[in-house]
This record gives structure tokens, C-alpha cells and sequence, in this order.
């Protein structure tokens, strides 16, 4: 099983998870959904490690297309290594930080809540990983 957490990192991000107060919209890095914007971006065979935060009173479920990650913390407590993951939640009001290494697939990818109403509503973003 791979360890993440024993890789050199060569990048970090910040993703923050928003919404309004009527909980009808839905932001990545206060941003709606936009297929023609890249959000974020990554080099091909690269370890980057990322920050989610939660900045609302319910639970948001972090998700990535074609790379999976490794959860190592949720609000400051180390996490136990159990493999890669493609989706886990992340708390109300907190953090969890995440080590993905990027291997396949240079191009276009999403990331989004995997709460389905919350995607559709706009808290999906696009990322570009880059030869």
C-alpha cells in the first residue's frame, strides 16, 4: 500500500468549500462552476498536498476524478493510512489535508462536493494537470 505521507511534495493548494445563507448555492474558493475556467493545477507525476476546508455548518463530501488521494488529517489529528480514496467528507467548519499524486490522465478533471444537489448548484471545479 502506498504511504503519500513519505513523498516529497511538490505543491499546495487550498480548496474552501461555501455556500450562501439560504443554502441554495454552492462555491469552490467562493467561485460557481465554470466548464471554460480552470481552477487549479497540477504537474503529472507529482505528490501535491491539499487543504479542503469546510466553511459551513453542514458536512461537504470532497471528490476527484481520475486521481485518488490519501487523507492525512481531519481538523489537525493524523489520519491512519487505509489506501487511497476518491471521495471523503469533510466536517462542518472544519479541515481535512489530502496527498494526491497525479499519474494518469493529463488534461482536464473535476473536483465537487459529491453531495449531488451541491455539485449541480455549483460547488464543482475544474483542474488541469500538466505534462
Amino acid at each position: 500500500m502506498d504511504d503519500l505521507g513519505k513523498e516529497a511534495v511538490a505543491g499546495r493548494k487550498t480548496v474552501t468549500f461555501t455556500e450562501n445563507k439560504a443554502g441554495t448555492l454552492f462555491y469552490i474558493n467562493h467561485k460557481q462552476f465554470d466548464h471554460s475556467r480552470i481552477d487549479f493545477r497540477a504537474r503529472l507525476n507529482t505528490v501535491e498536498e491539499w487543504t479542503i476546508r469546510n466553511d459551513s455548518d453542514e458536512v461537504h463530501s470532497f471528490h476527484i476524478h481520475t486521481n485518488d488521494f490519501q487523507v492525512m488529517r481531519v481538523n489537525g489529528k493524523p489520519q491512519i493510512n487505509y489506501g487511497l480514496q476518491d471521495t471523503a467528507d469533510v466536517p462542518p467548519r472544519g479541515t481535512m489535508v489530502i496527498r494526491i499524486r497525479f499519474l494518469d490522465y493529463p488534461g482536464k478533471t473535476v473536483l465537487h462536493c459529491h453531495i449531488l444537489n451541491h455539485e449541480d448548484a455549483g460547488m464543482m471545479a475544474v483542474l488541469q494537470i500538466d505534462r
